[in-house]
Order: C-alpha cells, then structure tokens, then sequence
C-alpha cells in the first residue's frame, strides 16, 4: 500500500500558507495615546519621577551634575512625594465621593453601659466587683 505524496504535500503547503498569512490575534488591543495603568504602578511611577531610581542615580553624568550644583537629592524627593501625596488624595476623593451619601440612624452599642450601673439583686455575683480592705 503506497502512500500518496501529493495529498501529503498538498496539506502541508494549505498548512504552511494559512499559518504564514494569518494575521496575529490580540486579546485586547490598547487604544493609542492612552495607557492602561493599574493604581499601584502609578504609585511606583510616581515614586521615582523626578529622583529617579537607584541605576539612574549612579550614573556618571547624575553624580556630575549633582557635584557641579545640577539636581539636589533633597528636593527631588520632595516633588517625588509632592506628587504621590496629591495623586492619594485624588484617589482618595474618587473613592469617597463617588456613590451618594447614605444617611443611617445609629445603632444601639452594648458598650455604652456597666455592670456596676446595671439594676441587679441585692447580692452581687462572686468576682464582679473589687473589694478593697484597709490593713
């Protein structure tokens, strides 16, 4: 029994054309000019915007132009925490003001009350009170 070369062939070559013509599949395709970041890589970013990170700052032109008077540590660590105070409190305000207020009575809270101011038998219980002797 021979096996027919040209029906083998003849697959292989549909096989190899539709993978090499098919385009690429993407799951989600990312709209230019915006990028989708998520809150804690925000913060990272932000972390390191204007002081940059540990590699940046040893770099010889970094060190240079810190010795000459260029870029002070200092301050650049405080826009770094300037910005990621402001973009806390940013979330901090979506997160709070964005469902309405709802208005609920308080509840009863059993701590508002002692044992000892509690109407009870004439005899209090054993160990529910202090008892302090003169010597």
């Amino acid at each position: 029994m021979a096996i027919r070369l040209k029906h083998i062939s003849g697959t292989l070559m549909v096989m190899t054309m539709a993978a090499v013509a098919a385009p690429a599949g993407w799951a989600q395709e990312a709209t230019r000019g915006t990028t989708n970041q998520t809150i804690p890589d925000a913060f990272t970013e932000l972390l390191s915007t204007y002081s940059g990170d540990y590699f940046q700052n040893r770099t010889i032109s970094r060190q240079g132009s810190r010795i000459v008077g260029f870029g002070f540590p200092e301050r650049e660590l405080d826009w770094d925490t300037h910005a990621t105070s402001a973009a806390f409190r940013d979330l901090m305000r979506l997160q709070t003001t964005v469902d309405p207020t709802l208005r609920v009575p308080d509840l009863n809270t059993p701590y508002s009350s002692s044992l000892l101011t509690m109407p009870s038998s004439q005899s209090p219980a054993t160990g529910s009170e202090f008892i302090f002797e003169s010597l």
